[in-house]
């Protein structure tokens, strides 16, 4: 990691290990309509960048089967633990995970595919990061990123409606957290030029979110639990006291508020992006 690099907003606790699986959930399926559109299929050595506890390679290696085979980077070996136990668990023998920096890691550069989910927006020079990855790919192969818009000027990027809810309120407390630790908070928007600056040809787009409401909705969880993740910064930046944001009831205010509002809530914009490398 370079010392230029944003903070990881959201600490590398077991607690947050957990909670990224989670997040994992509600966001598998968009990945995954992700890599089919990008054309990852099985046989493929695929490449993923940011790995980690593993949930974007267990989807990948899912898709490549057992004649492909997955490789997970990543700069968190306590996430990498667990999702190298995570893969023995599913009996999957066509994934490994390495601990190092891709940008100066010793890796082949003959992978059929990269892929990465919510890292770009962690490097101090994407564009030079998403170079280096695609380096790692052989021509024609696919280059596959899925990023978040979280402008903290737009109550759109994490919202509710109607808008005014304890839903928007923490959301858009986590996005200005993000901004304030330097976080590219604008990555998906961002991924055409990106991907322009790195070299590779204009990606093809797509742009989804989760949503729901009721009193049955997995995201209140999800939304709490980030919060209790970032909560250590957002009160380091002056942006928020600990003591004050009732962490522990936080999930269960999240859900009440949004079925005596009759709400519909939704996650930020997550946007795909893949080229095929010349």
């Amino acid at each position: 990691m370079s010392e230029s690099d944003p903070t990881y907003a959201l600490g590398r606790s077991d607690a947050e290990h957990r909670r990224l699986t989670e997040q994992a959930e509600h966001l598998r399926p968009l990945t995954e309509r992700l890599f089919l559109a990008a054309g990852i299929r099985p046989g493929m050595r695929v490449l993923d960048i940011g790995s980690g506890v593993g949930d974007v390679a267990l989807l990948a290696a899912s898709i490549v089967g057992p004649q492909g085979q997955v490789v997970g980077i990543d700069l968190d070996l306590n996430a990498l633990e667990k999702a190298k136990a995570r893969a023995e668990f599913l009996g999957l023998s066509n994934v490994r995970f390495v601990h190092d920096d891709i940008r100066t890691a010793k890796l082949p550069d003959d992978f059929d595919a990269a892929v990465g989910r919510l890292v770009l927006m962690y490097f101090a020079d994407p564009a030079e990061a998403l170079r280096i990855v695609a380096k790692r790919v052989r021509s024609g192969g696919p280059v596959v990123f899925h990023e978040m818009i979280m402008d903290p000027g737009l109550t759109s990027v994490a919202a509710s409606y109607p808008n005014e809810s304890l839903w928007t309120t923490i959301a858009m407390l986590i996005v200005k957290t993000f901004g304030a630790a330097g976080v590219h908070v604008q990555m998906g928007r961002q991924l055409l030029q990106i991907y322009s600056a790195a070299g590779l040809p204009v990606p093809s787009m797509s742009i989804e979110s989760f949503a729901g409401g009721g009193p049955d909705f997995a995201g209140y969880s999800w939304l709490a639990n980030t919060m209790r993740s970032v909560a250590p910064l957002a009160e380091k930046f002056g942006l928020a006291k600990i003591s004050d944001l009732g962490l522990d009831t936080l999930e269960v205010r999240l859900k009440d508020d949004a079925v005596a509002k009759t709400l519909l809530v939704s996650s930020p914009p997550f946007v795909g992006a893949f080229a095929v490398k010349p």
